[in-house]
């Protein structure tokens, strides 16, 4: 079972989401960056890890009669298991291959010790300007809310 992403430690934990990159002639897909056959396998997660292979797992269509166009999410309905196949990265560099694979990135890591929090962005600071960027006198993050969930105060530097 695959499950969440998880380092050593779990210092940081987050989110991911990417966008497929746009087919350009001369450039390859993401089947053809791993060297899957898309009429045989349909990926459905990747791995990417700095210190190791990059990792793609693709459901192999026929044994589970799906056929060609077949519904692999029909596999996973009711909390299933969905059977995979490892694809281990052949490119040694897992940048080149996330520049490659994906038109957009983007991953948000959340320290451990807010992990249960709801970031709310303040309003963003002037250039120059340390406002909205100060912690508590304590060392902590200005918070609100009440009960098991807290909204937790992040300033950023407005874009550009």
């Amino acid at each position: 079972m695959l499950g969440s992403a998880h380092t050593r430690f779990n210092d940081y934990i987050g989110t991911v989401a990417a966008d497929n990159a746009v087919a350009l002639t001369g450039e390859p897909s993401l089947y053809e960056l791993v060297s899957i056959d898309r009429d045989l396998y349909t990926i459905v997660a990747v791995d990417l890890r700095i210190d190791g292979p990059a990792t793609v797992y693709a459901v192999d269509r026929f044994p589970q009669g799906l056929g060609p166009h077949g519904d692999v999410a029909k596999l996973g309905e009711g909390g299933g298991e969905i059977p995979v196949v490892a694809f281990y990265l052949r490119e040694p560099n897992v940048e080149d291959f996330i520049r490659r694979a994906f038109r957009r990135i983007s991953v948000r890591l959340l320290a451990q010790l807010v992990r249960n929090d709801v970031p709310v962005v303040a309003k963003p600071a002037q250039p120059g300007s340390k406002e909205g960027r100060r912690l508590q006198s304590n060392g902590s993050w200005p918070t609100t809310g009440k009960g098991g969930s807290r909204s937790l105060t992040i300033a950023t530097p407005p874009p550009g």
